[in-house]
């Protein structure tokens, strides 16, 4: 057991993603793990060309599993664990509006002992089911505050690989959602969560695009817009968003100036495909 304690501990796997657009196909490292290091690195070296010393970096640790199949070692700031399984592979076909997935295959779960950091925030930022719900409770004793997005828990893959989402309260973790601090989702994973029911148990952080998001905590909501963007691919943009929120929390800024944070962070995702490499970050963030 590592005694340190982090600022923000994100668990989750990285990925292999195709993204195919109309006639094109992309090949990209994804998973929340690749896109939120991204955003924390960008903060980091925003920090360090701070004069303020109020303004620490962010010791951040990444937990996620990949195979001998992982071809993106050099586009990550830490080395995640290599076991045998290979590395979960997603196809994301966009039609229009609309977001059609597919697995090639899925890695080996993260396990409670897989988890050695205490942290002041833990990001659960699973892909498909890969944080087990034991490994929430692990999670749980050892971090502070707990966020979680939702389409790690309800998605599941038929048998011809489509992705699919269940009803929250059908699968295992609804049993751990007390764990939970604050939960994302969007407008389509809405549709599987009793959001009433659920948001008396944790609150929830519901993205809406062009439109925001939403802080839903015990049936209330409030309401926190957003500047619209052009859009080339959404894809992490929820990643970028639950990253961002935690940011502002660890920072000790309030639910909603945590959420203008998020919903900016959000938009750094869309203006093109796979993860930014060049992340720029507004004064008033850090």
């Amino acid at each position: 057991m590592d005694t340190r304690m982090l600022d923000i501990l994100i668990t989750g796997h990285c990925t292999h993603d195709i993204i195919v657009q109309k006639d094109r196909q992309f090949l990209r490292l994804g998973g929340p793990p690749s896109y939120i290091s991204r955003l924390l690195e960008s903060l980091n070296r925003r920090v360090k060309n701070k004069e303020k010393e109020s303004h620490a970096r962010v010791n951040y640790t990444i937990i996620s599993k990949v195979g001998p199949d992982f071809k993106y070692f050099s586009e990550l700031p830490q080395k995640p664990i290599l076991v045998r399984k290979p590395t979960t592979c997603f196809v994301n076909r966009y039609h229009s509006s609309e977001k059609v997935q597919e697995v090639r295959s899925i890695c080996e779960p993260i396990f409670p002992k897989d988890i050695q950091y205490k942290s002041k925030v833990g990001l659960i930022a699973g892909v498909i089911r890969e944080v087990l719900p034991e490994t929430i409770e692990r999670l749980s004793s050892l971090c502070q505050v707990i966020f979680c997005d939702v389409q790690g828990l309800i998605r599941k893959v038929d048998q011809l690989g489509k992705v699919y989402h269940v009803d929250l309260a059908s699968t295992e973790f609804y049993d751990v959602l007390s764990k939970i601090d604050f939960l994302r989702l969007n407008r389509l994973e809405s549709q599987f969560v009793k959001v009433k029911e659920v948001s008396r148990k944790t609150i929830m952080l519901l993205t809406k695009g062009k439109d925001g998001c939403s802080i839903i905590e015990r049936g209330k909501e409030l309401e926190v817009p957003t500047r619209p963007l052009p859009e080339k691919d959404p894809t992490g943009a929820g990643d970028l968003f639950l990253g961002g929120f935690a940011y502002g929390i660890l920072r000790g800024y309030s639910l909603e100036k945590s959420a203008q944070v998020a919903n900016y962070c959000g938009g750094l995702a869309v203006g093109r495909v796979g993860i930014p490499t060049k992340i720029k970050i507004g004064e008033s963030l850090v």
